[in-house]
Order: C-alpha cells, then sequence, then structure tokens
C-alpha cells in the first residue's frame, strides 16, 4: 500500500530532487488487451526514447520492468544516475495511449492526480468476538491490527455477552432502529462506557492515519449504536454501514471488494452533486476560472480527470490560455506548458482545493462548464 510515509517521502523528498530526472508513468493492467505480451515494454521503450534521458539511465529503468514484471495496474517510476525508485499500484491514471515519460524537473502532476482523486477511508468490521479495522487506499487494503490492541480477551468476551443484538432480541433490529433516542439509557453502563472507549481508540487511528472517510461493518444493531455514539466528527465522515460477512474472520481481501462495491458508486453520485452546485453558483469555462483562480477568489477548483490543452505561463508564473495576456505580466515571451502540470501549482500556490472528476461528472463539466470549474470564496 502507498502509505503515508511513502506519500510524505514522495512529495519531501522526490518532488524537490535536483533535475535532471527521468520519471514515467505506464499502464501495466493485465487485464487491459493492449498488454498482452507485456506490450506496456514498447510503450515505455518509446516514451523514454522521445525524452533525452541519458541511454543508462532508460535502460535501468526498462531492465527492472523486465526483471520484475508489475503485478499493479499502473507503475511510477523516477530515475536518475545512480538511483531509482518505482510505486506499483491498483489503479489507474489519466495517461495518453498508456505511457507517459518526462527528463528534467521530477514530473509528479499524475500522482498528485491519484493523491487526490482517492481517499483514505477506514472500515470497521464489528464482530461478536472481536473488532478489526482495516485501511482502503489506491485499491488495496491494509489491516490495522494495532487499532483496538488496547482492549483485552476479557473485555471482549463481556461485551459479546451483553451485545445490543442480544438486548434487542424480542423486538427485533427494527425496534432497535426505532428507538435510537434511547440507546444510550438502554445500554449498561459497562456496555456504554465500553463503546465510548472504542470511539476514542477510533479517532486516534483516524487522526494518525489521516482517514478521510468511514465504512461500519457488522451486525444492524450494533452498527447503529455504535454509529450513534461517534462524536458528530466522526459520525459525518461514516458514508456507509454493511452488514457482516459471512464469514468473521473474513480476509482482508474480502473486505476490500465488498466495501469497493459500495465507494465506486457513493463517488460517482457525489461528484454529479458537485456538478449541480458548480451550475448553479459556480463559474465555468478556461479564461474566467483560471483568471479568477489567480485573484485568490476560488476555494474549489474542479478539473476533469486527464485536463487536455497548453496554456501560457508568464515570467512571473501568471497563466492564461491567451498568449498576449500572459504577456502582459512580463516583458519576456511567456512560456507554452500543458495544462495539467500547472493545475497543482497553481491551487498550491492560492489555496485552493483542488478535485477531479470522472465518468459521467467528467462530460458534464465538458459540457456544460468549458472544461474547467471552480466555485468562489464569497
Amino acid at each position: 500500500m502507498l502509505t503515508q510515509e511513502v506519500t510524505h517521502y514522495i512529495r519531501d523528498f522526490v518532488a524537490p530532487r535536483a533535475a535532471p530526472v527521468l520519471s514515467l508513468y505506464l499502464d501495466v493492467n493485465p487485464a487491459n488487451p493492449d498488454n498482452q505480451g507485456k506490450a506496456y515494454l514498447l510503450r515505455a521503450r518509446e516514451a523514454i526514447a522521445a525524452t533525452q534521458a541519458p541511454p543508462e539511465v532508460g535502460k535501468k529503468v526498462l531492465e527492472a520492468l523486465e526483471q520484475s514484471p508489475p503485478q499493479a495496474r499502473s507503475r511510477v517510476v523516477f530515475a536518475a544516475q545512480g538511483w531509482m525508485e518505482a510505486y506499483d499500484l491498483q489503479v489507474e491514471l489519466p495517461l495518453v495511449q498508456g505511457a507517459e515519460a518526462r527528463w528534467g524537473e521530477p514530473y509528479l502532476t499524475p500522482i498528485l492526480y491519484m493523491l487526490d482523486e482517492y481517499e483514505r477511508v477506514g472500515v470497521v468490521y464489528i464482530d461478536s468476538e472481536k473488532w478489526r479495522m482495516f485501511e482502503v487506499f489506491l485499491g488495496e487494503v491494509e489491516e490495522l491490527p494495532g487499532a483496538f490492541r488496547a482492549v483485552g480477551p476479557q473485555e471482549w468476551k463481556q461485551l459479546t455477552q451483553d451485545s445490543p443484538g442480544r438486548r434487542y432480541a424480542q423486538g427485533g433490529v427494527h425496534r432497535a432502529a426505532a428507538d435510537t433516542d434511547r440507546f444510550q439509557r438502554r445500554l449498561e453502563a459497562w456496555t456504554h462506557r465500553f463503546y465510548k472507549r472504542l470511539t476514542t481508540l477510533l479517532e486516534q487511528t483516524v487522526n494518525e492515519r489521516s482517514i478521510q472517510r468511514l465504512v461500519l461493518m457488522g451486525p444492524k444493531a450494533e452498527v447503529e449504536v455504535f454509529k450513534e455514539l461517534l462524536p458528530r466528527r466522526l459520525r459525518e465522515r461514516v458514508v456507509a454501514t454493511l452488514p457482516s460477512l459471512p464469514t468473521p474472520s473474513a480476509q482482508a481481501g474480502e473486505v476490500l471488494k465488498r466495501v469497493q462495491e459500495v465507494l465506486e458508486p457513493l463517488e460517482r453520485e457525489r461528484e454529479n452533486k458537485l456538478l449541480d452546485e458548480l451550475v448553479e453558483r459556480g463559474v465555468g469555462g478556461l479564461d474566467q476560472t483560471l483568471e479568477l483562480l489567480q485573484q485568490g477568489a476560488l476555494y474549489l477548483l474542479v478539473a476533469p480527470w486527464n485536463p487536455q490543452g497548453r496554456v501560457y505561463r508568464a515570467p512571473d508564473g501568471w497563466v492564461s490560455s491567451n498568449p498576449a495576456a500572459a504577456q502582459a505580466h512580463g516583458a519576456d515571451q511567456p512560456e507554452e506548458v500543458e495544462l495539467k502540470r500547472v493545475l497543482p501549482e497553481l491551487v498550491a500556490a492560492y489555496g485552493t482545493r483542488l478535485e477531479f472528476v470522472r465518468g459521467p461528472a467528467e462530460a458534464r463539466l465538458h459540457k456544460e462548464l468549458g472544461g474547467l470549474a471552480g466555485l468562489p470564496r464569497w
């Protein structure tokens, strides 16, 4: 998994690394028919050859691809003389024809896109014998055995004997759902304190690992009780509640599969609601959006998953789709650059949040808002 430590390493050490660096992004998904027979090797070779990277650097990258075939959807490589970093990812990247290579400053735009598109999701698996927690990120899952480690075996045993499901057995889970406002009064004092303790342990893990969303999985009565006892700052992060898997000792891969079935539709629904808001009160169009962004007037910038086109950057950093407008900010000739390369730099400079949309929302962004849009600060 691309852990927080690896993410920080990329931002803090790879990004500022002195040029020149070879940056390679490659679609290696074995399910893609275009990758049959390791066709990605040919695309990688052609992409690297189109740069000015020294032959020995390119050779080292290609040899690594041949010697250790990726078991992933994408591979990201940064390489220079005597140095190479490679990352295999279980997600797709916004690539043109399956490969992009650059020689010069470290090219981080695709991986920054990815880090923005995907949020860390915590899954609390509520089981009768012991609670478990997982982190889902970038198509991978990791069990976090330390999340509830402070709870001893005897405490789990006592919780099992006094579970909300047992207590509401006569009335059924529907009665439990109807009596939500009475949950705290009907829970025994020990159980109530214990659930509160679990919420504290959960919040510690959420903060330590920068988890943005939560999924609660388990018996309906227990899940509803626990959700009601969460502090609002955590309860607002719960995006789904799911029933238990067939076996309490489910493998991490089973949890990942079940959660992904729910998260993808939720994300697309959220993006379409965002497009509704942009149409109602946002600004759209490349020129207007870029201008307001650089005036500090936008708190959110929304871009397509794979933005196309080029813009002009003046010596003072001002960016415009019009070369004359860019030149007005400096006597020198403006530099022509790819739009998708400058967007992360611009939002960082102006304290604006950047979000990417794809699928139906991306199509709407192009059709209804000119391919780039934002929400004003005021």
